[in-house]
Parts: structure tokens; C-alpha cells; sequence
């Protein structure tokens, strides 16, 4: 299945507008007559983007013209969100060799084409058809999209706080493609550092809900923590990381302990006696602590967590799978004294008292930290007391990596025959080098993750797409004009000249300097061309010899002489 063209009669910025998204046909939908128009183009070369990858459009435009707007309307469309899309709208596309409309007009007349194609209404979603959404962009927009369309998008990511645990981290992605077969095709450098921050002696509630959850038991867990964070500040880096994970898992599993129990005492009117049998249980456990060493508590720590759990799954109140990833967190925590050993680790403490963390850097490039850090993340990914990130790469590099992972995690495992990929800004936060770079090692990517057939729709800002691409495979954006396709520019894009593909599809007009050197030059030139006496030659000769433009450059310098 390969869409084609979809054609919408308002929405946002967009009136009476089509989009065309195939490279081998241009369609125009006139909506007053009810017609279709089909324009054949020259078809590319066979497989021109590779075997799977079936089509490949690129919108791009001036800031505000509407490009997240048309992959966020095009994703419902194909979906047939008609709950958030309130007006006319239609669909072609093709399928096996055949050419499909489907519309859901107000009025119901069917269009009328004059070449063959199944023209029909608009009554489920397509299908089988993958629709993923991606964007590199933080802005707080919501698209809102259903259960039909995969929102894979920072901005969905981090938007709800609740689901958040339940999902893979960023991090737990990236591990899984760099560690696979497929990362070897991107040819970009393997990250070398890793931290783990822990923050476990830092403040995570304020003190009334402290208190609340603690009850009887507040002020000796206030004391028995100070008293851990006191024991850990003079202990070796090795003992302090493994320390400050077992502390930490700890802590966090009381608290969440604690919470469920809570909410079950709240809900049976103040009276669930487990609640309180476990509240004096772990009084006396901490208050029994205090005269042992560090290692010892720490030990004690993970026996508790692991007889606390026993009455839980004699209850049912967990999955077998739950029980089995708890009792590997406790085995890897108890083995973690020996995995540390010998493996080099760096300690930083960041930040001042409640905020403060304590940063543990491992080099991910050797073997024995590698293993350490995989197996670690694999088994806590979903817990709050640590946050772990690279070090040492770029906020590009890590945007690559983030988009390739999401990617990755999101396609491997599918089983739908078709994809539809709308990659918003993709680019965006990277290297000149790597924005040349995208779009061959996404094409060839992309079929060893995915098995299916694939068709791309993307955004971007770079001229550097616009090179990659034919002109029957772009389309402009106009915030007042709605789209142009690309086989009406004047200019041939694929492997083009970026400055005039910059400057005609976004918008540059004439300028060929950014607007301070402008600016700069030209007020230099209007102030010499005035006969004006009052400047210091010295002081116009450093802004003209700093001059790029060789042209001007003498044109400046031949005007100070007849000056002289």
C-alpha cells in the first residue's frame, strides 16, 4: 500500500489543500466540480531509495508554514480520525497495482475522476498499515493522536509522568541498537562513557507526605538515612556506588511498599492490619542497624526486601514475570560487590545538601563495565533512584542516537506489511556532517529493522534533504498558499547546488549573507560612499579584511583609496 495524495478542505493553516505524496503521479482535487486530476510523472530509476523503501517525500518551508501541521493532519486522515478532523477530506492510494479513493464528504456526493480508479467512503482506518509519528521537537504540542497511530515523539514521551514507568527509557533503547547487528550500518562512533547519577539522600517528597507515609516510623527513617549518607561519604568510590544502588533500590521499594499499602488502609476506612504490622516491622528493622557495619546493613537491606516480598506473591498481587525480575534484582545486587571489582569508576559529587547527586562514570568501552551496565539497566530501567545517560557526546550524537533507538524499538517486532513513517525535523540538533549524512543511513537503516514495505514522509529545515531528493519527491509548504510540488520549481534538486536549493524552496530571495554581516557592510558602504571624513581608517580596514566575499571585499578597499 502506497499513499498518494490526501486533500483537505480545512485544517489549522491549511484551505482547499493537497498534499502529494507519490513520485509517479501528481493528483488535483477540485472540489466544487467533484473532480480528480491525474498528472503522470517520469518514473525514478527501479528501486532508486533501495528494494523495501517504496516512496519518499520531503516538506519542507519557511518557520510557521505549516509542516508538523500537514504530518499530524495526514496521520489521522490515514486513520480516519473523524472525532478530530470535523470537515471534508479524501484519500488515494494504491494498492497491488490499483488506485483507491476514499472520502467522507458532508454532503456525500462521490468524486469523479477520468482515469481508473475504485472510488468509494471513508468507513475504517487503512489498513494493514503501520503509521508512526516522530519528532525531534520539544514544544509541548499535543497531536492527540488514538491507539491506531504510533506517537513516538519527545514530546508524547515525556508528557505523562504516570505511564512513564511503565515504559523502555531512551537509554535502554539506545543500548539495545547499539548492541545489535543494525548499528554497525549507521557507522557512527560508539559512545565511550556512561554515568549513573544516584540522588538517593536528596529530599524525594516534601516532608508532609513524608510523614504521612512513615507515620510512627518518620523520625528513625529521617535518622537512619543521615546516618547511611554520613557512613557512604568516607567510603572508596567502588563501595560508595554499590552502596548507594542498594540504598537506593531500597528506599524506593519501601516507598512504593508503603504507598500500596496505604492506599488499601485508606480504602478499607483506615484498617488494612497489614499496614500496621508492616509499619512496626520495619521500625524495628531500622532501629536495629545503627551498631552494624556498612556492608553488613547493606546486606540485611536486600534479606528484608526479599522476605517483604513473600506474602506478596502468596497474594497474587504480582505477575510471575514481576516475581522473577524481583528476585534477579535482588541476586544482581548481591553479585554487584563482586562484578565491581577491578572496573574503573570515576566519582563526581554534583550540586550542594537535598540537591546534590553523585555521579558514577564507567567507560562503556570495556568489557567487564559494559556487561555491568547492561545488565544493570535491563533490570532497574523502570526505577526512579538513578538516572543514567552518556557522557562526553554531543546533544547531536545523542539526538542520532534517540531517533535510530526509538526507531528500532518501536519497528523491530512488527508485523504489519506496510509502514507509513512521518519523521518530523529529524535532523534537527545535528552537525552539518551528520545532516548530510541522515538521509543515506536512514534509507539503509531502515529495511534492517523494518521487513515490510516503507514508505517515508519528513520535515526538515536542511538543504541538505533537498539534494538527496528528485524534485517529484518534494512538496512546499506556504503558510498562506498552501503546497507547491516540487516538479514546479525552477531548479533541479537531486544532487543540487545547496545555496540555490536553500534559497528558492526556503525562502531566501536574493540575500547572500546571514543579517549582521548585512547590516555591517552595508552601513560601511553607505558611511565611505558619503564622503564621510569622521572614521578611523585602521578600524574600516579590520571589518574589510575579515570580509568573505572577495567581490566586496575590493570594492571597499578601491573606494578608501580614492578616499586618501
Amino acid at each position: 500500500m502506497t499513499i498518494c495524495y490526501i486533500w483537505i478542505e480545512k485544517f489549522r493553516n491549511f484551505s482547499n489543500t493537497g498534499f502529494n505524496l507519490s513520485s509517479q503521479n501528481k493528483f488535483d482535487y477540485n472540489h466544487e466540480l467533484k473532480t480528480i486530476k491525474k498528472e503522470v510523472v517520469n518514473d525514478l530509476p527501479k528501486d532508486f531509495f533501495g528494494k523495501n523503501i517504496k516512496e519518499v517525500t520531503a516538506f519542507v518551508g519557511k518557520n510557521g508554514s505549516g509542516k508538523s501541521n500537514a504530518l499530524e493532519l495526514i496521520c489521522k486522515v490515514l486513520k480516519n480520525y473523524k472525532s478530530t478532523i470535523n470537515t471534508n477530506y479524501l484519500v488515494i492510494y494504491e494498492e497491488n497495482g490499483y488506485l483507491e479513493c476514499r472520502y467522507n464528504f458532508s454532503d456525500d456526493i462521490a468524486p469523479k475522476a477520468n482515469f481508473d480508479i475504485s472510488i468509494d467512503h471513508f468507513e475504517t482506518p487503512l489498513n494493514p498499515l503501520k503509521v508512526v509519528f516522530f519528532s525531534n521537537v520539544f514544544d509541548d504540542r499535543r497531536n492527540n493522536f488514538g491507539k491506531e497511530i504510533s506517537d513516538v515523539s519527545v514530546n508524547n514521551k515525556y508528557r505523562n509522568t504516570i505511564s512513564r514507568k511503565r515504559e523502555t527509557s531512551d537509554f535502554l533503547k539506545q543500548l539495545k541498537l547499539i548492541n545489535s547487528s543494525t548499528f554497525k550500518n549507521l557507522n557512527i562512533e560508539y559512545p565511550n562513557k556512561v554515568v549513573i547519577s544516584t540522588r538517593i539522600f536528596s529530599a524525594r517528597m516534601n516532608s508532609s507526605m513524608e510523614q504521612s507515609l512513615y507515620r510512627q516510623n518518620y523520625n528513625i527513617y529521617k535518622e537512619f538515612k543521615s546516618f547511611i549518607g554520613k557512613r557512604l561519604t568516607d567510603s572508596k568510590t567502588d563501595k560508595k556506588f554499590l552502596y548507594s544502588v542498594r540504598f537506593g533500590f531500597f528506599f524506593e521499594y519501601i516507598e512504593d511498599y508503603l504507598r500500596g499499602n496505604r492506599y488499601r488502609y485508606i480504602r478499607n476506612n483506615n484498617y488494612y492490619p497489614d499496614y500496621d504490622k508492616f509499619s512496626d516491622k520495619l521500625g524495628t528493622f531500622l532501629n536495629d542497624q545503627f551498631d552494624l557495619r556498612t556492608e553488613e546493613i547493606s546486606e540485611n537491606i536486600l534479606y528484608f526486601i526479599g522476605e517483604l516480598f513473600q506474602p506478596e506473591i502468596q497474594n497474587n498481587l504480582f505477575t510471575p514475570d514481576e516475581v522473577k525480575s524481583h528476585h534477579l534484582k535482588i541476586e544482581f545486587l548481591f553479585k554487584l560487590k563482586l562484578l565491581i571489582v577491578e572496573v574503573p569508576i570515576e566519582y563526581y559529587l554534583e550540586g550542594l545538601r537535598t540537591n546534590s547527586y553523585e555521579d558514577f562514570v564507567f567507560e562503556y568501552s570495556s568489557s567487564k563495565s559494559s556487561k555491568i551496565i547492561n545488565d544493570f539497566t535491563k533490570l532497574f530501567d523502570k526505577e526512579n533512584f538513578f538516572n543514567i545517560n552518556w557522557i562526553g557526546i554531543s546533544s547531536g550524537h545523542k539526538a542520532y542516537l534517540n531517533l535510530f533507538a526509538t526507531l528500532f524499538d518501536e519497528l523491530k517486532f512488527t508485523k504489519q506489511p506496510n509502514l507509513f513513517l512521518c519523521i518530523d525535523e529529524g535532523d534537527l540538533y545535528l552537525h552539518p556532517k551528520w545532516q548530510i549524512e541522515f538521509f543515506d543511513r536512514l534509507i539503509n537503516v531502515l529495511p534492517n529493522i523494518y521487513s515490510g514495505k516503507i514508505q517515508l514522509l519528513l520535515t526538515s529545515h536542511s538543504p541538505f534533504i533537498l539534494s538527496d531528493l528528485p524534485n517529484q519527491n518534494i512538496t512546499i509548504l506556504h503558510n498562506t498558499s498552501g503546497s507547491l510540488n516540487g516538479t514546479d520549481l525552477n531548479i533541479k534538486t537531486f544532487g543540487g547546488n545547496l545555496y540555490d536549493l536553500y534559497s528558492e524552496p526556503f525562502f531566501l530571495k536574493e540575500k547572500k549573507t546571514s543579517e549582521f554581516a548585512y547590516k555591517q557592510i552595508k552601513d560601511l558602504i553607505l558611511k565611505l560612499e558619503s564622503n564621510n571624513t569622521n572614521y578611523s581608517k585602521e578600524e574600516i580596514l579590520k571589518l574589510v579584511n575579515i570580509i568573505g566575499d572577495e567581490i566586496i571585499s575590493l570594492r571597499l578597499k578601491n573606494i578608501l583609496e580614492k578616499n586618501d
